[in-house]
């Protein structure tokens, strides 16, 4: 960089005047930091949400899962053939085979649908993070009819720890002289479950996987396996489930959560960019601040600039000048605008006063989540505004009469 712009940008800094506490300047700071701050805050709770929402999907459910390619269930030498295959590969972590179904869960006089899986809750390590989410009661179904129900659920049905309730599955009906009977069997509430995601704590009870196979009349038979796999693999699932679906000759069905949650991932993603450029466009109102305060700036130097032509700077070096003092506050401001942000992102997720509707957003808490790329990226196109903005008033800069400039001195 030019020496003479060196020495200008070093004065503009260490000057007592403090030429960037002007009016003006304060104004433009102003403007950036609140646009800047704004766009960080809806990118942070944007990457929060798809975040949290990512890992409860796949805390609660697997990352694979293989069904029959018929509608039957899978039978134990399906699943031993499966299971065998899955753990001689790398890529996968564990497996486990269970049993899920609908059914109505009633206390007194209250009802509600809900799904039972059937767990093997014996297994030292489960696909899903059923023992820990378990955050009341205990987790182990050993017990006679012992039941872990979502929280949500357990509170709509207005029951605690200890108390029985009864299961209701009309897909299991038998016929009487009376007419068709629903199965029923009491369950006793053993502990609660929490994944963070309303869909799931609203509607999900856990029991043993032989006790569901009693209740339903199944003999050795299985909904699917699910299959856990190292986290390097995961972003690849639905090509794992399509190259197995070719080692087994098409005989199941292998879906990843990919298949089953793109679609609303992909919308997250259109969205926030959305929200991106739309107020970004905040930060191009705010740099109509900077055209005023550069503008004005070249106004109250025109003798300074008048003598240094007059001396044979050239144009290209003084708008250098000024673009390095624009650019110097510029970096400070949109740097302070990203903390601010994200200061009150934070704030926002600790707060108590504002909670999502779970049944609407799925979550029922703000998250934030604010990574390196988004910093660059809010952080290279608040500059390049900028810096386009600025460029505006320094064509004047050229036009300035050295001789009139000169003659006022």
């Amino acid at each position: 960089m030019n020496k003479i712009v060196l020495f200008f940008l070093k004065k503009y800094i260490t000057s007592p005047k403090k030429e960037w506490l002007r009016f003006d300047s304060v104004f433009m700071v102003i403007g950036i930091i609140i646009s800047v701050a704004t766009l960080t805050v809806a990118l942070s709770i944007f990457e929060g949400y798809e975040s949290v929402l990512k890992d409860t999907i796949l805390g609660t459910n697997s990352h694979i899962y293989i069904f029959n390619a018929t509608n039957g269930n899978l039978i134990s030498d399906d699943v031993k053939q499966i299971e065998e295959a899955l753990q001689q590969k790398d890529c996968v972590d564990n497996t486990s085979a269970f049993i899920i179904t609908q059914a109505m869960v009633s206390n007194d006089n209250r009802i509600k649908g809900s799904i039972v899986r059937g767990i093997d809750w014996e297994q030292q390590q489960l696909p899903s993070k059923y023992k820990k989410n378990v955050f009341e009661g205990n987790w182990q179904l050993d017990s006679e009819n012992s039941a872990v129900i979502g929280y949500k659920l357990a509170e709509e049905l207005d029951l605690q720890v200890g108390d029985s309730f009864k299961l209701i599955s009309p897909m299991n009906s038998t016929v009487t002289p009376m007419g068709i009977k629903p199965k029923e069997e009491i369950f006793i509430l053993t502990g609660l479950y929490r994944s963070g995601m309303y869909e799931y704590d609203s509607k999900f009870i856990f029991v043993d996987r032989e006790k569901l196979s009693n209740f339903l009349s199944l003999q050795n038979e299985y909904t699917m396996v699910e299959v856990k796999l190292k986290s390097d693999w995961i972003e690849k699932a639905d090509y794992l489930a399509y190259v197995w679906e070719h080692e087994f000759d098409y005989k199941y069905q292998i879906s990843s959560w990919i298949d089953f949650n793109s679609n609303l991932f992909s919308l997250l993603k259109m969205e926030k960019w959305v929200i991106f450029i739309i107020l970004s466009f905040l930060i191009l109102i705010a740099s109509f601040n900077v055209v005023s305060s550069v503008s004005t700036s070249i106004i109250e130097k025109r003798t300074e600039l008048g003598i240094l032509k007059a001396y044979g700077t050239s144009n290209k070096i003084l708008q250098k000048i000024f673009i390095g003092k624009t650019m110097l506050l510029a970096l400070f401001t949109v740097t302070f605008g990203q903390l601010l942000g994200i200061l009150i992102a934070k704030f926002l997720s600790w707060q108590k006063f504002f909670v999502l509707k779970g049944d609407v957003y799925f979550l029922d808490k703000i998250n934030v989540q604010f990574g390196i790329t988004s910093w660059i990226i809010i952080l290279a196109v608040s500059m390049l505004i900028v810096f386009t903005a600025s460029l505006i008033p320094l064509k004047s800069i050229s036009k300035l009469n050295i001789t009139n400039i000169i003659r006022k001195v």
